[in-house]
């Protein structure tokens, strides 16, 4: 999906996360995902000005399990 979106020039972007595949089980990695869709949803649903996607550091978004 990600090749075929670049190819057609369309903005998008890949995030891999270590150690995981369609089923997350790391809490921040569930965090930040969550906090992608919603700024995703936010910005093209909602029509929000905020941009997309979220800045590299996004640890202030979400505590994690210790």
């Amino acid at each position: 999906m990600y090749q075929a979106l670049k190819a057609l020039g369309r903005e998008t972007e890949l995030v891999v996360y270590p150690s995981e595949y369609h089923g997350f089980s790391t809490p921040s990695h569930i965090a930040d995902r969550l906090a992608r869709y919603l700024a995703w949803y936010n910005h093209y649903v909602k029509g929000d000005s905020t941009p997309a996607s979220l800045p590299q550091d996004t640890s202030k978004l979400y505590k994690t399990a210790n």
